[in-house]
């Protein structure tokens, strides 16, 4: 049996981080023959980003895969499409994140129409104030709010395949409820990489500075909103696009991050952030709704998944981050809980990879 984990090439986020892992403990802790398989690959380049180098996995392209009975084919939700080349070989989709799959399958082709729509309807005092600089902000509480819209609407169809691997109970009850049979859903509980539990294990909460730092690749508005208010007072560091290293660096220092926008899976920065000494203030939509795929204490958590039914009070929120900083110490015992659930993470992925091996073997 071979297993070809599909990944995009040269590719560094999330979630071609969690198909690296897997390939990774399939090959070095269970002893399976597997490979990554890279597609959107362009001529004569090195696929393998630098950050995945040390997971050492073999690879092949895409178009290379055995398509044999025998061997077994994983792709990630965004690639589904990639499962039409192959008639024989045994089909997995990995549900990394549940809003890409819709975004990518079911946006309209009317949706810039659909989005003027949104914004007269939900942001008509805002209209004028909008440009290229915070548009970003304002699509991504429409794209949430979209893919909520469809799949209530059920007009979301899931592909057949073999099985289902989700990372998240958001990704699990999202199959259910569309008809996949529980028995066909393995949940994969992905940790965050080595080199954050690394510096997490030493890093020294006494010299915390008065820092915010904030992830802005999928903020609402009003995250934005909060963010100009609070450095007034305090120094905040966007995390966008900053690279590893620098992300370290800062949640090193820092003593708040703040995520709030549409969260498609169980992501990772949230985990980053606490892993290394944050309080973590979110929004519960997506992956960060239950507190199984997002455990951050319930004060430090606002109950409304879409931007524009957050009924809170901006100058509030100011003040409570201002009193969270001035007693960081005693609030950081409420994420103690959360921490070590980080910690216990890379324990929990190679029990969830064992089931899953079980599966394969009965496919």
């Amino acid at each position: 049996m071979k297993v070809y984990v599909s990944a995009p090439a040269k590719i560094y986020t999330g979630g071609p981080t969690a198909l690296f892992q897997l390939c990774h403990t399939l090959r070095k802790v269970f002893g399976i023959n597997s490979y990554i398989a890279f597609y959107n690959m362009k001529s004569h380049e090195d696929p393998v980003h630098d950050n995945y180098k040390h997971f050492r996995c073999p690879w092949v392209l895409i178009d290379e895969v055995a398509d044999s009975r025998d061997n077994i084919i994983i792709v990630p939700e965004t690639a589904t499409s990639l499962l039409s080349k192959y008639n024989k070989i045994k089909k997995i989709i990995y549900w990394l994140a549940v809003d890409n799959y819709v975004l990518r399958n079911y946006a309209s082709e009317c949706q810039k129409l659909k989005f003027i729509w949104f914004m007269f309807k939900n942001y008509p005092h805002e209209l004028l104030n909008i440009n290229f600089s915070n548009l970003r902000f304002y699509l991504n509480s429409f794209y949430s709010s979209y893919v909520i819209e469809l799949i209530k609407r059920g007009k979301v169809k899931i592909p057949r395949v073999d099985l289902h691997i989700v990372q998240s109970n958001y990704a699990r009850t999202f199959l259910e409820n569309y008809g996949i049979n529980k028995n066909n859903i393995v949940l994969i509980r992905e940790p965050i990489e080595e080199e954050f539990l690394n510096m997490a294990r030493k890093v020294n909460l006494v010299k915390k500075c008065n820092v915010i730092t904030w992830n802005s690749r999928k903020a609402y508005p009003i995250a934005f909103k909060l963010v100009n208010l609070l450095r007034r007072r305090f120094k905040v560091i966007d995390l966008y696009d900053v690279g590893k290293r620098n992300m370290i660096k800062a949640l090193s220092i820092s003593k708040i991050f703040i995520d709030i926008g549409f969260h498609p899976g169980r992501d990772r920065p949230v985990r980053e952030a606490v892993s290394l000494g944050n309080l973590a203030l979110v929004n519960d939509h997506g992956g960060y709704s239950s507190r199984e795929d997002c455990p951050v204490p319930d004060k430090f958590k606002i109950r409304y998944g879409l931007d524009y039914l957050c009924e809170i009070d901006l100058k509030e929120i100011y003040e409570n981050v201002n009193l969270w900083i001035n007693n960081f110490d005693e609030y950081l015992k409420e994420f103690e809980e959360m921490r070590r659930y980080v910690f216990l993470e890379p324990q929990l992925f190679i029990k969830d990879v064992k089931t899953l091996v079980s599966m394969l073997e009965r496919l």
